[in-house]
């Protein structure tokens, strides 16, 4: 008899203008969304094969080792053509630094080519299987007992020796027959747009894991359903009932995802970037001082030149020409200020941790507000299904920064601070003293560097000097007469992949929820049934 109310309802259903109306929804918006994400996936692709490439050959132009700093790029994850998740808030660049650690992915993730565009609304599949499947889950069973009572076919079931068991499980089983074929055609349809487009490929992790999205999705839709079934066991009135499930729909799907984050900002106060900006400013004087102290401490160069120059701000040194005891000086120099500017990145960690940290209580804050609604509970199932949630992120930046623990001990196991290859290409052997340089440079004219400033200083034109020495070219003094560094032997930055059910425990506290949601609901509507009157 079960079998016999659910196929009734089944076929009374489909017959139904409201299912029509659902079905060519789904037509329509999920290959419209499969083809934009598509698209915008493969402007994801392309901006990260440009930024791969340029990171790759900067690391291939560089000739001394304190200018070594690689550059990491993330791949955009394939699943986001489903759930995008944070991805487009985040960056996809990190850039490895001695005298800090990663704090933020730098770039864009996303590519637009009119930057105003960034206003319209823009759907992913997720956020239509959210919206359509909750709502067509109420309009089908807002009205199993008012609708049946009002056309008194409830009444006329109840007067044969059918139980209400029977009939409610009937009912239900009837709404699952009805919408599962939709929410099957839109994953199919989904998935037959991806396998036939030749820009993007999953593999069998992706397509497991896109199973087990549909799986969460019939949780997601069953949730919607007890929903509707519990009001209605519980209003005698279809208007009332549909008004009633519009609202519940509209607050679950709408208001609780904003009204989280906006409890979040105001309840649970984060650092300023400012304060943490100021921080990092106190340490790094900090740590200029000392380094500048340091250097002032040690015995002066004979010559205060080089003829070729190049810095940056995390103590990137190159430079070629320079007097022997210049050389030196700059050696002895970064003996010091490179350790000490690895000290004070752990220094300054303490800082940023501390503000990761008050950004990732607020975040769960919100996270838990949210979980009062079973679609933002889905949403963030999803999202770390498709590993664009805050966990895999957060799992990039942890790999990114202990890659750069890696390429400081790289650089400390060779020695390389109290090297002149982190600062120079020349040779050791090609160093020379003021007085040699001065003469080898102009020619044998001068014969000491003593000699050539007191012919400048009867000249009144300190310019006239640098003419003097440009007079003999030295090899070895420019950036182009030296080979790139062999970076072979470079740590290389290698992304670490879960298995398939990696990285979802909080995934199945979600799902737990979810259920025992559905438990709970089917219970009370059934205890209401009980009492419900067919009158």
């Amino acid at each position: 008899m079960l079998w016999h109310i659910a196929k009734k309802d089944f076929l009374s259903n489909i017959i139904s203008a409201r299912f029509i109306v659902g079905f060519i929804l789904c037509l329509f918006l999920i290959p419209f969304s499969n083809v934009i994400n598509l698209d915008d996936y493969n402007d994801q692709v392309r901006l990260y094969q440009l930024d791969r490439d340029n990171a790759e050959q900067a690391m291939k132009q560089v000739r001394v080792y304190s200018m070594l700093r690689p550059e990491i790029v993330k791949a955009p994850e394939p699943l986001s053509v489903f759930c995008r998740g944070i991805r487009p808030n985040v960056g996809n660049r990190i850039k490895i630094w001695l005298g800090e650690k990663p704090l933020f992915a730098e770039g864009k993730s996303a590519v637009q080519d009119n930057p105003f565009l960034g206003a319209f609304f823009s759907m992913d599949f997720i956020t239509i299987v959210i919206i359509i499947m909750s709502l067509l889950a109420f309009i089908f069973s807002y009205d199993i007992c008012p609708r049946e009572k009002e056309d008194g076919t409830l009444k006329m079931q109840l007067s044969n020796s059918i139980s209400r068991a029977k009939i409610i499980a009937g009912k239900v089983t009837g709404i699952f027959l009805t919408l599962l074929p939709i929410l099957i055609f839109c994953y199919l349809l989904g998935s037959l747009i991806i396998l036939f487009s030749t820009d993007i490929s999953f593999s069998a992790h992706d397509w497991g894991r896109v199973i087990l999205l549909f799986l969460a999705s019939i949780l997601y839709l069953s949730i919607f359903i007890f929903i509707g079934l519990f009001i209605s066991t519980r209003i005698k009135s279809s208007i009332t009932s549909v008004i009633v499930c519009l609202f519940f729909w509209v607050f679950f799907v709408f208001i609780v995802p904003n009204l989280s984050v906006y409890l979040a900002e105001n309840f649970i106060q984060v650092q300023s970037r400012e304060t943490l900006n100021s921080s990092i400013k106190e340490l790094e004087k900090e740590f200029n001082t000392k380094s500048r102290d340091y250097s002032k401490s040690l015995e002066k160069p004979d010559w205060w030149m080089n003829w070729y120059s190049s810095s940056d701000k995390d103590g990137g040194l190159e430079c070629y020409g320079c007097s022997k005891s210049y050389f030196e000086w700059y050696r002895l120099s970064k003996m010091f200020s490179e350790p000490l500017r690895i000290d004070y990145a752990d220094k300054k960690w303490a800082f940023q941790q501390a503000y990761l940290e008050s950004l990732e209580r607020q975040r769960k804050f919100a996270e838990q507000i949210s979980w009062i609604s079973p679609s933002a509970m889905f949403r963030s199932i999803a999202a770390s299904l498709c590993q664009t949630d805050s966990h895999w992120h957060q799992r990039f930046m942890d790999q990114a920064r202990a890659y750069r623990a890696t390429f400081v001990r790289f650089l400390q196991d060779k020695n390389m601070f109290a090297s002149y290859r982190y600062f120079t290409a020349q040779e050791p052997a090609s160093f020379m003293t003021a007085d040699e340089l001065v003469r080898r440079r102009t020619g044998e004219e001068f014969k000491s560097m003593a000699e050539l400033d007191a012919w400048s200083a009867k000249q009144n034109d300190w310019r006239l000097s640098f003419k003097k020495l440009a007079k003999v070219a030295i090899p070895g003094e420019k950036p182009e007469d030296h080979n790139y560094l062999d970076i072979s032997d470079v740590p290389v930055f290698q992304p670490q992949n879960e298995f398939l059910f990696g990285g979802l425990s909080s995934v199945l506290i979600q799902i737990g929820i979810i259920f025992i949601g559905c438990v709970l609901l089917f219970y009370f509507s059934f205890l209401a049934f009980i009492k419900y009157d067919v009158r």
